[in-house]
């Protein structure tokens, strides 16, 4: 009786608030949250190639290993991953927007999916110990409602089985990194993280999860305050990387 009523109670809600594409907001032919032309677009970005360092895409014949590549910076990220799910760029850029400005549950559990399934596909995730989100000063957390990051940290250890830790956090409410120029990211976030405890961190292999990455100031910053509480190694997974469209506009147009 109880699963009966549930499916009824599921078909009315479906009637009341119909399932709409997480990417672009269209209601027809819809498939784990996105519709098909999202998802055919989601597939071509997904497939990229791309840095194991930076999250750079890599172009038609250029190469990238895991000491990364001609796009990496002059100094190596202290993170020794990254993983990502596609560029910044359209389905997924709307759909991340939508669940960081509009606190679309619905979309998150989306976007968790694709994330955990990146992570699965491009790392030994019996080697990761411990999933920690990139921290928001409770400020910040208090005037948005809801913290992305820890949403999607919630849902991607939840989904490899992973515990999820609170021992990063943020202890000054800098400027949002979207309004500095590149030169100012890395000075805007310097100090702004700290360890509650450390021992959960020693020697561990830990995931820290952000939504976009564009420069990977805060992700570097966040790393370097879990290496120096104790922490092994540390991989970065995003839902996306940010960076100019022509970075891989000719390999979608093969």
């Amino acid at each position: 009786m109880l699963t009966v009523s549930t499916h009824i109670l599921r078909s009315i809600f479906h009637l009341v608030f119909p399932a709409t594409c997480a990417g672009c907001g269209d209601s027809d032919d819809i498939y784990e949250g996105f519709c098909r032309c999202c998802n055919r677009e989601l597939l071509r970005l997904a497939v990229l190639k791309y840095c194991p360092r930076c999250g750079a895409t890599v172009g038609p014949g250029l190469q990238a290993g895991e000491d990364g590549c001609w796009a990496c910076p002059d100094v190596s990220p202290r993170f020794g991953r990254l993983v990502r799910v596609t560029p910044y760029a359209q389905p997924l850029r709307r759909a991340a927007i939508r669940m960081k400005y509009h606190r679309r549950t619905q979309v998150a559990g989306h976007l968790v999916r694709l994330l955990a399934e990146a992570v699965s596909a491009r790392c030994d995730t019996a080697s990761l110990d411990v999933v920690l989100p990139v921290p928001m000063h409770w400020m910040r957390r208090l005037a948005r409602g809801v913290n992305h990051s820890a949403v999607l940290a919630g849902g991607v250890a939840a989904r490899l089985g992973l515990p999820l830790g609170e021992e990063l956090v943020r202890v000054r409410n800098t400027p949002p990194q979207v309004r500095l120029p590149a030169s100012r990211r890395a000075e805007n976030v310097r100090g702004a993280f700290a360890v509650t405890r450390s021992a959960g961190l020693k020697g561990a292999h830990v995931l820290l999860i952000d939504d976009v990455l564009t420069t990977g100031a805060t992700a570097n910053e966040a790393t370097r305050t879990l290496l120096a509480a104790g922490a092994e190694h540390v991989t970065v997974a995003v839902l996306a990387k940010a960076e100019p469209p022509t970075a891989y506009s000719k390999q979608l147009q093969a």
